[in-house]
């Protein structure tokens, strides 16, 4: 796991900011992306990014639940985060509905150093 957060962490997290799960299949499957111990640990984020900010699998709270995620992963491997960057780029991939991994990836190394 890229930082030590499950599926249930991610549902409470979630809940915290009003939300609720609409669909779990996504999230799913990016938590078994996220067990394949060959990917990066930017690439793991990136997956999870991906089912949060595309898929919308919450009823209410998806940035701020990718948000937290960030956080937590910056935290986890004592990374800095450029806040307004960050900010940008969740948006971005929310409103263009990026799937690309790569690209999100790359957004998120480009935010987290």
């Amino acid at each position: 796991m890229c930082m030590n957060i499950g599926k249930k962490d991610l549902l409470r997290i979630n809940h915290g900011f009003e939300g609720n799960l609409r669909s779990g299949s996504s999230l799913d499957f990016a938590f078994l992306r996220i067990e394949n111990e060959k990917l990066g640990m930017y690439k793991k984020l990136a997956y999870l990014w991906r089912a949060i900010l595309v898929d919308y699998p919450f009823s209410d709270g998806n940035k701020r639940t990718a948000a937290f995620v960030a956080y937590a992963f910056a935290n986890k491997y004592d990374k800095q985060i450029n806040e307004e960057l960050l900010t940008h780029h969740l948006i971005s991939i929310a409103k263009q509905n990026i799937n690309d991994i790569r690209k999100i990836e790359r957004r998120l190394k480009n935010a987290i150093k």
